[in-house]
This record gives structure tokens, sequence and C-alpha cells, in this order.
């Protein structure tokens, strides 16, 4: 049926199934980050700063390890039933994670932590997967920027909200209150989620007659070295892997710097993780405006250099500690530029790998981008206790904003010597 449709017949029919899974993401991607962002301010203020690097690690750890199964789970069955499956172990685990803050149990913290990684993991190729079944090829960038745009509220929404809910004090409890808000907060999206869910679009599943990857890992390096015989879409995808680096490494010195350095509440260090996202949101926007499936590759060196040159200015504005300068205005506009021009990077990137790959391998190869984006956020959270304890917060966003820049030379030069192969 949608094959008979038009280009304009058919963007006007996915809106409304565009909506559900929307929602569906929107819930789910609140939740995480809404936890997330409390444990790691509840983490920080009782200096135990390595807890963040811990919960990043076991976060991104599923990534790894069952990537190749959750990319084999959306290309065998309809996406749907994936997306209802996995919404189901989304539960479960905020009744974990809700247990483990109202007890301040951190075992029970990382591991509900992980389990929402690992949902992650087979929730993100399915519905990755679904958009360009939905839309047609050349509407696949300007969804994947609406999808941004709802993915990114939904952060800053996760992320503003953790700290305020924790420094709430509505009535006189045995636990800290913010610490209910939370618990009751995280397990009531997790219901309208799974409610929600049932609500997406179902189509067909695509047929692919590939085995069980069973070796996982083993499966996704597999696949990722064979991504060679495409050096556009292999250029891409560890594009993809570098913002997630960077972004992640971001954000927790962002907690570090707001909490420790400069010795602000965790709602005010929340605004600053959010004004990085509300410029990632603006520059999804201007993304799907100024690139197409067809021309992308030119706003890579703006995107990565703009986004390094914004982080140094935040590190410097800070690390001077100028007497009379309005330090929190002019971080937060640093931070949101900083966000913006990852937003340029990002979006053409992400809408190339969905459409790039055949249909009964979307899943597939999404799978070997969350592998790899996943293994670069692994190792960020292994590299964050020592930058924490090497240097001063300000110090290390100015560090990761010089290598930021250092990569975006890098893909421009990549893009100057490969270019007769790439086209």
């Amino acid at each position: 049926m949608i094959e008979q449709l038009s280009s304009k017949e058919q963007i006007k029919w996915a809106r409304s199934r565009f909506l559900a899974m929307a929602l569906t993401y929107f819930l789910g991607v609140f939740n995480d980050n809404f936890f997330k962002q409390a444990v790691f301010l509840l983490a920080v203020a009782i200096g135990l700063n390595e807890i963040q690097g811990h919960a990043t690690i076991l976060f991104s750890l599923p990534f790894i390890l069952f990537a190749a199964w959750g990319g084999w789970l959306a290309d065998r069955f309809a996406k749907k039933r994936v997306v209802i499956g996995v919404k189901f172990l989304e539960l479960g685990a905020m009744l974990i994670g809700a247990y483990g803050i109202l007890t301040m149990n951190w075992n029970c913290v990382l591991t509900m932590v992980f389990l929402m990684g690992l949902q992650s993991t087979l929730f993100g190729p399915a519905l990755n997967g679904s958009i360009p079944e939905l839309y047609p090829e050349e509407y696949v960038t300007q969804a994947n920027a609406l999808l941004k745009l709802v993915t990114t509220v939904a952060i800053l929404l996760g992320m503003a909200l953790a700290g305020f809910a924790l420094d709430q004090e509505w009535f006189a409890t045995a636990i800290p209150f913010g610490r209910v808000l939370i618990a009751v907060v995280i397990v009531l999206i997790g219901i309208l989620g799974l409610v929600v869910s049932f609500g997406v679009y179902s189509r067909p599943a695509s047929g692919s007659k590939a085995p069980f990857p069973w070796t996982g890992p083993l499966n996704s390096i597999k696949d990722l070295i064979l991504l060679k015989e495409d050096p556009l879409l292999l250029l891409a995808v560890c594009c993809d892997a570098y913002f997630y680096f960077c972004s992640l490494l971001a954000v927790l010195f962002i907690n570090t710097l707001g909490l420790q350095e400069l010795g602000l509440s965790n709602s005010a260090t929340s605004i600053l993780s959010v004004s990085l996202m509300v410029g990632v949101c603006i520059g999804s926007l201007i993304a799907a405006r100024i690139t197409s499936q067809e021309r992308w590759t030119h706003i890579l060196l703006p995107g990565a250099a703009g986004m390094g040159a914004s982080l140094v200015g935040a590190g410097l504005l800070v690390a001077a500690d100028l007497s009379g300068v309005p330090t929190f205005p002019l971080l937060l506009a640093l931070l949101s530029l900083a966000g913006l021009f990852g937003g340029i990077f990002l979006i053409p990137v992400t809408s190339f790998i969905q459409v790039r790959p055949a249909a009964d391998s979307k899943g597939r190869i999404i799978g070997v981008d969350y592998f790899l984006s996943f293994g670069c956020m692994l190792l960020a959270g292994m590299i964050f206790p020592f930058m924490d304890s090497l240097f001063q917060p300000s110090m290390a966003i100015l560090v990761l904003g010089i290598l930021s820049i250092m990569a975006g030379g890098l893909i421009y030069c990549i893009l100057r010597r490969g270019d007769s192969l790439f086209r």
C-alpha cells in the first residue's frame, strides 16, 4: 500500500504513526536521563565522582555485548513486537531503580543502569530502522531532525527536572522527599511508555534469514570490518561514535564543574547540561535545512571544529575566574553553541546510516553503529575518572574541546584524500 503512494501522500500518511513512535521514544529517553542525572548528582554531592564513570560503563556495556542481537531482532521480527517486549524490560528496570534510589543501594542503582542500557540496545535498531519504513528517502533527514528534536526535549526535561526534583521538599518524609519523587516518577513513566508502545505502527518483518549472532561482539566486529567495502558508511559510523564519546564526557564534566568547581545547586548544574542539549536541538533543525542524503560531508569539519572551539571557550571562561564577568550566563551561551554545532554534525550522519543499508540489513548496520558508538561511550566512562583526577573540570572541558578541533581536522584530511573513493 505504501509503495503506491506519492511522496507527499506517504509523508501525510506517516504522521500519526510517527507520533506514536516518537512519544514512545520520548518517554524512554526522558526516564533514562531523568534517573541517570539524579544518580550522578547524588553521587557527586557526596564525593563519589567515580560513580558517574561506573554508571557510564555499565550503560554502554550491553551495546557492546548485545548490539548484534538487537540488530538481528529488528531485521527478523516486526519492529512493533520488539518495541513492546523491550518496554516490559524497561518497566522492570525502573522498579529496581526506584528501590535502589529510595534505599541508596548503589548495587541496585547500577543494575538498573545496566538494564536500561540493555533495553536501549534492543530498542534502538527497531526504532531507527522504522523511520525509512515510514518515510520516503528524501524526507528521512527531516524526520530524523524532528525525532532528534523530540529526544533532545526529552533529554532536556529529564536532566533539568532531575535536579529540580532532588531539591524539592514538599513533605517531611523519612527518606528525603526528592528521592521519593524520583522513584515515583520513573515507575509511572515506565508504565505510560509501555501503554503507548502498543500504538506503534506495525509493518511486517523485512524477511531477513540471517542466522542468530550467537557470538555477539564478534559478529559486530566482523560486520564493522565489512564496512570497509563502503567507506562513506564507515566514515558516518565513526563520526557518530565520536560525537557520543565527546558529548558524554562533556556532560560528565559539566556535572563536576557545576557542583564542585562553581559550587552551584543541583538545579543550576542541570541547567548547564540542558543548555548543551538546547543547542543540539537547534543544530538538528539547522542541519535538516542545509544537508541532504547526497550532500552532507561538508558540515563535518565546521561541526566538529565549532563544537571544539565552544568547549575551549567554556573551559577558559571558568578557569580564568575573571572578576566582574557574568560567568554563568556566558557559560550557558558557550555550551549552547557547542551543542548547536554538535547537532549540525550529528543529524546528517544519523540519517545516512539509516538510509544507506539495504532493507534487510538496516537493523544489522544500526546495531554495528550502536556497537561502536557505545564502545566509545564505555571508553569515555573509563577515561573520566583518570581525567577527573588529573584536571579541574574546566581544564578537562578545554582539553575535550581541543580534541574535537583535532578530530575535525582529521575528518577533513580523510575526506580530501579519499574524495574519489567516497564518490
